[in-house]
């Protein structure tokens, strides 16, 4: 399971940006959104939500979904009437933490953030 995990960085690594768009859920099923991953601090997961920086201990966050925007179409023609125009959850990359113990999460989110320092840089647009 931890390797399928790991592939699943591999993959969003090459798309990964600094601007990336987060949620959690807690333990206790609370959904946090709007999050920027900062670092790992110990046992403790930081983000930045808008101007404030907030901190989960690792061991309370059962899934990270990074949150990405559907393709966008537009008049119910379009794929038989689905409208995809807003994030939807189809094109989320979600880790699954809840059966993980601590050291295999703290090696979820430091893979996430490695490979988000070493991603190439987006293309610009002309």
């Amino acid at each position: 399971m931890m390797a399928l995990l790991l592939a699943g960085v591999a993959l969003f690594a090459a798309s990964q940006d600094t601007s990336d768009v987060w949620q959690i859920t807690l333990k206790d099923g609370t959904i946090v959104w709007n999050l920027r991953l900062e670092r790992l601090q110990h046992d403790t997961i930081v983000f930045r939500q808008q101007t404030r920086i907030v901190r989960y201990p690792l061991l309370g966050v059962d899934e990270l979904r990074l949150v990405r925007g559907g393709r966008h179409e537009i008049g119910p023609v379009a794929a038989e009437g689905r409208y995809d125009g807003a994030p939807n959850g189809t094109s989320d990359l979600v880790f699954q933490m809840t059966l993980l113990d601590l050291a295999e999460r703290r090696q979820i989110v430091q893979e996430i953030l490695r490979t988000r320092s070493t991603a190439p840089p987006p293309p610009s647009r002309p």
